[in-house]
């Protein structure tokens, strides 16, 4: 009897970190449904509890994914894992910090003056541009988006980045990727290897 105590307990802690997780993912799957279906999902991330604890402005939700310029293999797929030469892009949508309303009407950006940037820990900043993607299809659907090429110059090993929002009125919102295990980010880091 005593065993069959111990496996419904191990089955319910497990259930229960596995709800856990689902909860805490919600707001990526929330995030994933409002941009139209890009793919923010296992490698997306969000510092929505940060930007709550911290009383941010804004919460960023972004993904990372391989750029056409220079491409190994496919381009356009979800990866933490980067080639010299290869181009990493960032993909965004910001939401609001009070009311969790998402924040991608073009006027309501302008008339903010929303501005998005991508520092690298390389030293690299890359400004972000809100647009339609894909460009030249149907349907449209609009998010934050920036690039950078790797130069040959970079030493492979593992790259951390940050991504801010900032409005001409002060406000302010920070994605970091520092592993932090408070917060929900995928990935911890990014990976650049020799080609």
């Amino acid at each position: 009897m005593t065993e069959e105590i111990k496996e419904a307990k191990e089955a319910e802690e497990e259930e229960g970190s596995i709800l856990d997780n689902l909860n805490r993912r919600d707001f990526i799957k929330g995030a994933a449904a409002a941009v139209g279906g890009v793919a923010f999902s296992s490698l997306a991330a969000t510092n929505f509890k940060a930007a709550a604890a911290e009383g941010q402005d804004y919460v960023i939700v972004s993904e990372v994914v391989k750029g056409g310029s220079g491409a190994v293999g496919a381009p356009c797929g979800l990866t933490s894992t980067f080639k010299k030469g290869e181009q990493i892009v960032w993909h965004a949508v910001l939401f609001s910090g009070n009311t969790g309303e998402k924040i991608n009407d073009h006027q309501e950006i302008k008339n903010r003056g929303l501005k998005v940037q991508v520092k690298f820990e390389t030293g690299a900043t890359i400004d972000m541009h809100h647009s339609e993607h894909p460009p030249d299809e149907t349907p449209k659907i609009y998010y934050w988006g920036g690039g950078w090429k790797i130069s040959p110059g970079v030493s492979p090993g593992q790259y951390t980045y940050e991504i801010t929002a900032k409005d001409k009125e002060g406000r302010t919102g920070k994605l970091e990727m520092f592993g932090d295990k408070e917060v929900d980010t995928f990935p911890h880091s990014l990976t650049i290897e020799e080609r």
